[in-house]
């Protein structure tokens, strides 16, 4: 039975290709303890009702929801405005501590008991699915629609025992373990290790962007996953919020809200700065209109820049070994129209600008 719902789920997330928009996550959660949720942004011009969707956890790189749990969400969502699930621990107990009130009064609806879809631990695919008028998801999963998905399903052994998903393929570190020991640590296939190569340091976990962070959907995302990734890379659709330092004098990413509760995003007739998060430096492009190439200034250093048509779909985009506040970017033969250029800063912040190619 678990073959066959595998295989029924994957088709769905392989050949279901819809022209209209609908709901999808906005932002992830996942902080220390069970400070964990995710937020949904509807991108349309009508109210829409929550009584037909479902937040489903796959745990462990299941195949199957049943172990991570699923929760029916209630209430409405608003034209281009978002919803927040948190997790609903209120007591703590000697091996799980309760949720912080704090973000528990950010959210519109609290999780339900463990095992529920917000409990996850940064190697857990999540997906929104919906079923006509809110109806039971059926065993053989006949009368579910996927709406998103965050991480890859059915992974198994591959990200059951693994921290995570990182923002990079393939990557080998060198670095000391407790006793001074030179050890490597791997992420492979954008999956970050658990343990280094002598299986007993801790692996890279610091590479893992769905364990201890925040992350926000990128503003020129427009509609969720239907596919079921391989690979999952996160970096393509999300970005982190800038960290923070903390007590002990390290950057963390983890137990950062700021952000929870609205969303920027294309699809809002409304929206005029592509970017959520405050910009840590100024963009200057020129010239506009573009012909063949055009160039970009800032008085912050940028890792990489991303061009996207006005749908919100990303054609060009250029990574740097080290940022770099001024660079020539050619456009080759694209088309002509209005584009959004985006910049992404070092410390993950960004800004868009629009430029017109003819």
């Amino acid at each position: 039975m678990k073959k066959l719902l595998l295989i029924t789920l994957l088709a769905f997330f392989a050949v279901t290709n819809y022209a209209q928009t609908d709901l999808f996550f906005s932002e992830y959660i996942e902080g220390s303890g069970n400070n964990k949720g995710v937020e949904i942004y509807n991108p349309t011009n009508q109210t829409i009702d929550l009584n037909n969707y479902w937040v489903a956890r796959y745990s462990n790189g299941s195949s199957v929801f049943t172990g991570g749990g699923v929760t029916h969400l209630v209430g409405t969502i608003e034209p281009y405005k978002t919803f927040v699930l948190i997790n609903g621990q209120t007591t703590s107990t000697s091996s799980s501590p309760a949720c912080s009130p704090i973000l528990q009064a950010m959210a519109n609806q609290l999780d339900g008991d463990y095992p529920a879809p917000t409990y996850m631990n940064g190697n857990d695919a999540i997906a929104l699915l919906k079923t006509p008028n809110g109806e039971p998801i059926a065993e053989d999963l006949s009368n579910v629609t996927p709406v998103d998905l965050i991480g890859e399903i059915g992974l198994g052994n591959t990200i059951s025992a693994e921290k995570g998903w990182s923002y990079v393929q393939d990557s080998t570190l060198t670095y000391n373990n407790a006793t001074g020991t030179p050890v490597t640590g791997k992420v492979i296939n954008y999956i970050v290790q658990s343990k280094a190569t002598d299986g007993v340091t801790y692996g890279p976990y610091w590479m893992a962007w769905t364990v201890d962070h925040a992350l926000i959907r990128k503003p020129t995302i427009v509609t969720g996953i239907v596919d079921n990734p391989h690979p999952f890379i996160v970096k393509m659709e999300w970005d982190t919020v800038p960290g923070v330092v903390d007590s002990s004098g390290y950057i963390v990413y983890k137990d950062i809200w700021d952000n929870l509760g609205s969303h920027g995003c294309v699809a809002d007739p409304n929206y005029t700065s592509v970017g959520e998060l405050p910009a840590m430096g100024n963009l200057k492009t020129y010239p506009n209109p573009v012909s063949e190439h055009f160039t970009f200034e800032s008085d912050a250093p940028i890792k990489s820049i991303h061009l996207f048509n006005i749908l919100g779909n990303e054609i060009l985009n250029e990574f740097y070994d080290y940022p770099v506040k001024t660079k020539v970017v050619r456009i080759g033969s694209i088309g002509s129209g209005v584009y959004l250029v985006k910049v992404i800063f070092s410390d993950n912040s960004s800004i868009t600008e629009k430029i017109l190619i003819k």
